[in-house]
């Protein structure tokens, strides 16, 4: 029996001791001085503050700030919007596919902040850009507008068939 105790604190110890953060020795990186570096060249890609914010938040310091332009076309899109959804339209600026940013209004649907219903936190979700010509939506978890989705296809005909 006490064999067996010792043999799993050896085999306890070599777990830990394995799992250690490694320091770099001869001039190798540590993984603690790559953290720093990938930590502030995604702080120069997104602003500072959250990544989205309730439109009813709007102009406050904890929301996402608006030059006059955009505001407008904020207010534009929310005029569009029936009433009864004004209260859960939450807005942001997105990265496009072109790498600039852009004005995105959507519903939010009561959801959190990053589009997850609570409980669910593998979930993925994506919402219907209001203010899209093109039918774009956009990815709170991502902070980006994805292209349109195509519709899903038709399950009435077989395939390869007439």
């Amino acid at each position: 029996m006490s064999l067996r105790v010792a043999a799993s604190l050896a085999a306890a110890a070599l777990l830990c001791s394995c799992s250690a953060p490694k320091t770099g020795a001869g001039g190798g990186t540590s993984a603690a001085s790559a953290a720093p570096a990938a930590g502030a060249t995604a702080a120069a890609r997104a602003p500072a503050g959250p990544a989205n914010a309730l439109v009813s938040a709007v102009g406050r310091a904890d929301s996402v700030p608006l030059d006059s332009a955009q505001r407008h076309e904020l207010d534009a899109a929310v005029a569009k919007a029936p009433a009864a959804l004004r209260p859960r339209l939450r807005y942001a600026l997105a990265t496009a596919d072109d790498g600039r940013r852009h004005l995105v209004v959507y519903d939010g649907e009561g959801l959190r902040a990053d589009g997850r219903r609570p409980g669910k936190t593998n979930a993925y979700i994506v919402f219907r850009i209001l203010n899209s010509v093109t039918g774009e939506h956009y990815d709170p978890q991502q902070n980006a507008i994805v292209a349109r989705m195509p519709p899903p296809p038709q399950r009435d005909t077989a395939p390869g068939g007439p």
